[in-house]
């Protein structure tokens, strides 16, 4: 039973929830009274889509271990599937036991056999995994009071404390500036969110260099297998908060930060859709502000939104035209992702949206599909068969 539990966090460490479901899943019954089988179970579920059982997991999971003794993670999880004062209570619990944790770590009273239990290799490190839990719950409790409590009268204060919090923990952590970016959106500090999201991407651009370091020193066997996949998974983890950190972007109109960032997402995977789609707004939206701010009379005021103008509206300049067939070139990409075996991972609405936009400009651009069709050579064939190869392995 004790390599179980290991074995099923590593099929979720590798996004197989249903291998980890499947070696699980013969020992619920023998395990109804273990929170730590139980946590596993519902985290599990959770990652499998399957909300409400993984509700009810982790309920009984946190009814067996009322102050977090036995792991937070439950907690955190079912902070975020409640949301509301109830969530933020579950999520209180996990913090509070992370920073007890903490406190023990800082004041030296972590000793071996406490580590060697939790699989660490040192206290640093166990320092970085209760640093990395302490945001998790911190992000998620922001969350809560920017939507479920909004209305709050402290919703402001709170968000305020939590993210001081969030950045006293770890002043170069680049999520917490991100978030630090959407909280001054909704308090409408248009600067102070500009300043935080260009913070984020600086420290984002750092981070993703250092790990693209870290796989040219594995291609010259410096490293270690297990090092270079836990740095392949925490490069592919970037996307996701780089998406949403160009969705601010987009919304402080900060267009050649957006294509940016959407330039690096395509870098860790070009199959990206949200990518390619910011990209392509940026662009777009760019051309619109250039073409408002031409314009005579009171358009120019700054008043209007740009953002609403037709295509067919603006102007006829070299500039406006180079904007608008980079945006039909960055949706033709797009078009492509939509129309490949990898449509079923994207999301129908977004896939609408591109091609509502594409059409608007012509749809897309033949000479830019035409070739790879034509040219299904033995390159193209070889690539295709790898793929297979890959998923039946």
């Amino acid at each position: 039973m004790t390599d179980i539990i290991p074995q099923a966090r590593g099929f979720l460490a590798t996004s197989q929830p249903e291998k980890a479901l499947e070696i699980l899943t013969p020992h619920i019954t023998s395990n109804t009274t273990s929170p730590e089988f139980l946590a596993i179970l519902g985290e599990t579920l959770l990652e499998s889509n399957e909300l409400e059982q993984a509700y009810n997991i982790l309920i009984q999971a946190c009814e067996l271990d009322p102050d977090a003794s036995l792991g937070v993670e439950k907690f955190l999880y079912l902070g975020q599937i409640i949301g509301g004062a109830d969530g933020l209570n579950y999520i209180n619990t996990g913090l509070n036991k992370l920073n007890e944790i903490l406190a023990s770590i800082n004041q030296g009273q972590m000793n071996g056999e406490e580590l060697q239990k939790g699989g660490y290799k040192d206290t640093n490190e166990y320092k970085q995994w209760v640093d990395k839990k302490l945001n998790s719950g911190i992000f998620a409790s922001v969350e809560i009071w920017m939507t479920d409590l909004c209305m709050e009268p402290e919703a402001e204060s709170k968000c305020n404390e939590l993210i001081e919090f969030s950045l006293s923990i770890d002043p170069t952590n680049p999520e917490t500036y991100s978030i630090l970016s959407s909280i001054r959106i909704s308090q409408q500090r248009q600067q102070d969110a500009i300043d935080a999201l260009n913070k984020s991407w600086e420290l984002f651009k750092l981070h993703k260099t250092k790990l693209e370091d870290f796989a040219n020193k594995k291609e010259t066997n410096e490293t270690g297998a297990d090092d270079a996949f836990e740095v392949g998974m925490e490069y592919v983890e970037l996307i996701q908060p780089l998406v949403t950190l160009s969705r601010y972007a987009i919304e402080l109109e900060q267009y050649e930060v957006a294509i940016d960032i959407a330039s690096n997402i395509q870098d860790i995977n070009d199959s990206i859709l949200d990518a390619f789609y910011i990209e392509a707004l940026a662009n777009l939206f760019k051309a619109k502000q250039i073409s408002t701010a031409s314009f005579n009379g009171s358009n120019n005021d700054g008043k209007d939104d740009y953002r609403e103008l037709e295509i067919s509206q603006l102007n006829d300049t070299p500039e406006i035209k180079q904007l608008l067939a980079n945006t039909r070139s960055t949706l033709t990409s797009a078009y492509k992702i939509i129309n490949s075996e990898l449509d079923s991972e994207n999301d129908p609405v977004l896939a609408d949206q591109v091609n509502e936009l594409l059409n608007q400009l012509g749809g897309p651009i033949m000479s830019e599909l035409m070739p790879k069709r034509e040219n299904l050579d033995d390159e193209d064939v070889n690539w295709e068969e790898e793929i297979v190869s890959d998923d039946e392995a």
